[in-house]
Order: structure tokens, then sequence, then C-alpha cells
């Protein structure tokens, strides 16, 4: 009788651990830099895909919402499972700019992002405002303009995010 009280009691202990992750939504890492020993930490969402599925050959595109610090600056950037192919950018000398709308909440808005030549990630202009919008509310939505595949919209669960930023600002020594 007293293994199975054992038994159920670890059971109960990993429905709840997988729970309170699940409830949580945004996970943690840390970076460290063996050549010059800085350390980055980052926190991001869940993977999510577009509220409408995109064709060949970016069915299986999936993205992630991230913030990121170094201890002296933080920055917020949407990451990708591949290059996300973006029209209607504004080409620059490495990068182009992107012109868009988010929604917080039930608050439409225009922002500017911009993605180096090749890269998975997008970032966001006005890093600080868009970090204290992502720890405020619970969740955000961003529409981009995918090449052949026309407006697709992103919804990231901004859930966990506020004791996410908490714990990389603590294990990167900023302080917020």
């Amino acid at each position: 009788m007293k293994t199975k009280f054992n038994f159920s009691a670890i059971v109960f202990l990993i429905i709840l651990f997988n729970v309170n992750l699940a409830i949580a939504g945004w996970t943690t890492q840390t970076s460290n830099d063996e050549m010059d020993g800085t350390t980055n930490c980052f926190a991001h969402s869940q993977d999510v895909r577009p509220t409408k599925a995109m064709s060949f050959p970016y069915a299986k595109v999936r993205a992630w919402l991230g913030v990121g610090t170094d201890g002296k600056s933080e920055w917020a950037y949407i990451g990708f499972s591949e290059e996300p192919n973006i029209i209607n950018k504004k080409v620059g000398n490495g990068y182009g700019t992107i012109k868009t709308r988010i929604k917080w909440g039930d608050r439409v808005e225009e922002i500017s992002l911009t993605q180096d030549w090749g890269s998975k990630f997008i970032h966001f202009n006005y890093d600080s405002q868009i970090i204290a919008k992502i720890a405020k509310h619970g969740k955000v939505m961003i529409e981009l303009d995918w090449f052949r595949q026309g407006k697709r919209y992103f919804v990231f669960s901004l859930q966990g995010s506020s004791a996410a930023l908490a714990k990389i600002r603590n294990s990167c020594g900023r302080k917020k």
C-alpha cells in the first residue's frame, strides 16, 4: 500500500508540475560566451503557427516572441523556424524595415520592425515600450504580409511573461 501511495504522489506532482509549466507559457534560458565571458539571458513564448495556415514552402513555419538581455540592455524580437519572407519592406543597408500592425488586447497600433537580410529574427524598434507591453498584456497579435501567402497573423500568449522577464533580469544582473 505504501508503494501505491508513493506512485500516486509522484504522478500527482508530475501532473501539477506540467500544469504549472502550461500556465506559465514562457521559458527562459541563459547563454554564456566562453571567449569573452559575457552572458545573455532570454525569455520566450511558446511556439505558435499563424492563425491561417500557409501553403508550401511555408506550411511548417512556427514563431515565438522573445526578450533578451545582457544585463546592460534589453531587446524584443520574434523568432521563426525558418527565414520569414515578408514583403513590402523598405530596404536598408543589410536589413529591411517592416511597417505593420500589432494588437495589444483590443488596441491596434502601427509599428516598425527590422529584419537583417537572411535572418530568422525580426526585431522591434522601441524595445523598452514593447517589453513593458509584453509584461502588461495577456496576449498580442502581429500582422505580417508574407510572400505569396498574404497577411498572416501570429497570436502570442503573454501569460507568464512578467515572471520570465524578472527571472532573466535577475540572472543577468539587470534591475528594472
